[in-house]
């Protein structure tokens, strides 16, 4: 089963939290969890890889992150990054916009994201974005960890 990974699941993978941010500290003891369960790599598409370049270099506050070159090294081990074709991604992009955007407010890069881990073959989406994992639940993929509240509304919103 291929399980896709998120921008903020790569975050809580990377980056050692803060000693006084608890919503931090409790994603990282829940990555590392499902990290010693989950016996594949992760699989990223170059969307996430975009998102987490820089998100790695805003939060770490440098231009090449020590975070950045772990991600790196972990390529085709620990990682494995799709490759895409630009013009498919589009194109199931734009078939998700048609499907759910009419219904709720759809973030553009939500939807590319979503779309290139569907062309990945994704089965499974690690994240703690409550409304790409709506999303994902709405086209049939598991999700971890579950939905909360906010997820669950917006899952109502798609259908």
């Amino acid at each position: 089963m291929i399980t896709f990974a998120d921008t903020n699941w790569l975050e809580a993978l990377y980056f050692q939290p803060h000693p006084e941010n608890k919503e931090a500290l409790a994603r990282s003891a829940m990555v590392e969890r499902r990290m010693r369960r989950h016996s594949g790599p992760l699989t990223i598409s170059h969307i996430v890889l975009l998102e987490a370049r820089n998100v790695f270099g805003r939060l770490s506050g440098k231009s090449k992150p020590e975070e950045w070159d772990d991600l790196l090294s972990d390529f085709n081990g620990r990682i494995f990054v799709d490759p895409m074709n630009w013009e498919v991604l589009r194109q199931a992009t734009h078939a998700l916009l048609e499907k759910f955007s009419h219904k709720t407010t759809i973030g553009t890069f939500d939807a590319t994201l979503m779309a290139s881990a569907q062309l990945a073959g994704a089965k499974e989406i690690l994240s703690f974005d409550e409304p790409l994992k709506a999303l994902a639940t709405c086209l049939g993929l598991k999700v971890f960890p579950a939905l909360e509240l906010s997820g669950k509304a917006l899952l109502a919103k798609l259908r």
